[in-house]
């Protein structure tokens, strides 16, 4: 029988994460993280507390591991303008330019179920909930996440509005269209090692529906609340 692991973090700063297949130009941002960046940051944990070698053995299940969400109830995604340089063209060392920004602002917990694989040994569930306990940033840096439990969970524990974030619903649904990646089945290692400079990310992408509704937009921001009953 799979284990489950529950996880709560509390948000204590803004959140930013762009999807995989965009530029940072276009400066739009995810509302939460990916299957793809939680298990990058279990992975990043895996390989400085444990060592490289221990990471690369516990890469398949991390891989496998089924993503559940349920972001905080209420999150302002508030758009700015920033000035940046970028390395100049004919002889100029820098380019002054303009571009948007948005930044989530999260009001109240993440929420995160992972489902262990069926062939997970079972140290693995103990290893998880240690790293678990040590991430601190989800997506970019600076997007600061304080843990706050872990604790064995089952489907049964699970309440309205938890999502599950490692494939595409099915059916119609009303919410906010989040995109999201994960980490395709026969990813290795060196697919998506950071320290692989050839490697590709292994990444596949596709539609998640987060039961959202539209409270309140402006021209600098947009607000968005879960729905306590889909």
């Amino acid at each position: 029988m799979a284990a489950w692991l529950h996880l709560r973090y509390e948000p204590v700063a803004t959140f930013e994460l762009r999807p995989s297949n965009t530029t940072k130009t276009g400066g739009k941002t995810l509302i939460c993280p990916t299957p793809y960046a939680i298990k990058m940051a279990l992975m990043d944990r895996f390989i400085r507390v444990m060592g490289y070698d221990a990471g690369v053995a516990r890469f398949p299940n991390v891989r496998d591991l089924t993503v559940y969400l349920r972001p905080p109830h209420t999150i302002a995604v508030n758009r700015t303008f920033q000035k940046i340089l970028r390395p100049g063209k004919k002889g100029r060392i820098w380019t002054e330019t303009i571009a948007m920004r948005e930044f989530c602002v999260p009001a109240g917990p993440l929420d995160i179920v992972l489902r262990l694989p069926d062939d997970a040994v079972a140290e693995f569930a103990d290893e998880l909930t240690a790293m678990a306990t040590s991430i601190n940033y989800f997506g970019q840096r600076g997007s600061f996440f304080q843990w706050v439990d872990a604790t064995p969970a089952a489907p049964d524990d699970f309440d309205v509005g938890y999502v599950d974030a490692s494939q595409p619903p099915v059916g119609l649904r009303m919410g906010f269209l989040q995109r999201m990646d994960d980490m395709q089945p026969e990813a290795t290692f060196d697919d998506v090692s950071t320290f692989n400079r050839r490697a590709k990310g292994a990444r596949m992408s596709y539609n998640v529906v987060f039961p959202y509704e539209l409270v309140h937009t402006a021209a600098s921001h947009t607000i968005w609340q879960r729905r306590e009953a889909v």
